[in-house]
């Protein structure tokens, strides 16, 4: 849980792979680090290659 005591620092949060550095702000006061740390790249859904001319 981030508390106010938080804010204006760097904290480095385990995503399961790397640390991420998250700068703490009042905005997230109340939650928890490891909601700012993303764990899954999304790298769009899978579509037609070729949507040219027919």
């Amino acid at each position: 849980m981030i508390t106010p005591d938080f804010v204006g620092q760097t904290i480095a949060v385990h995503n399961g792979r790397q640390f991420v550095p998250v700068f703490v702000t009042e905005n997230m006061v109340g939650h928890k680090l490891g909601e700012f740390s993303p764990t899954r790249s999304f790298r769009g859904h899978a579509g037609a290659k070729n949507k040219g001319k027919k």
